[in-house]
């Protein structure tokens, strides 16, 4: 029997192929958060005039829907401005929250089905563990958005990142104004 020298070539390549490509899709793998750390509840619209006082009536609430704990320390909430700045290399401070440490936790690990939620605001007496929910206050600068509110009521989206920005564990993106939280 006879085979054509476009047959072989053509056996020849399917079978490097076959034998390139799982050994690539191995090595190609990256390193990305995925969806370890969920947006749950974004307080996107604080009741009233923005005011200094009501500042905590923008959150974001966000929970480890993971099965093993998660090392939060530097991950960023950011609003849609700040994280176009983070992304591009020119970090800014304002609209920016860096979680540096947790309350009543000798570390900064979220274990299974732990919430953390960022506030704007501040609290007397600082950050908090509540339940199962961190409450970190990020204090937002009078300087960024009015009052210290940065979450455009109408169309903005909120981010959950590692420090870097690029590395994205949750997004959460609204384009009205109806309402003053929203849940994906």
């Amino acid at each position: 029997m006879r085979i054509s020298k476009s047959a072989s070539l053509f056996a020849g390549v399917l079978i490097a192929a076959s034998l390139s490509t799982s050994p690539a899709s191995a090595v190609t793998t990256v390193d990305v958060p995925g969806d370890v750390l969920r947006i749950v509840e974004v307080g996107t619209d604080a009741m009233g005039a923005d005011s200094y006082a009501n500042r905590n009536r923008e959150f974001v609430k966000f929970q480890n829907v993971s099965n093993a704990p998660v090392d939060v320390a530097g991950v960023l909430v950011e609003d849609n401005w700040a994280h176009a700045r983070t992304v591009g290399g020119d970090a800014h401070t304002c609209n920016t929250y860096k979680i540096v440490d947790l309350p009543s936790n000798a570390t900064t690990m979220v274990q299974p089905n732990e919430y953390v939620t960022v506030f704007n605001g501040s609290r007397w007496g600082g950050n908090r563990k509540v339940g199962s929910e961190y409450q970190l206050f990020a204090n937002s600068d009078t300087d960024c958005g009015t009052f210290g509110q940065f979450y455009n009521n109408d169309a903005d989206t909120a981010w959950v990142t590692k420090a870097n920005g690029a590395d994205v564990y949750s997004s959460k993106s609204w384009d009205w104004n109806g309402g003053y939280t929203v849940k994906p």
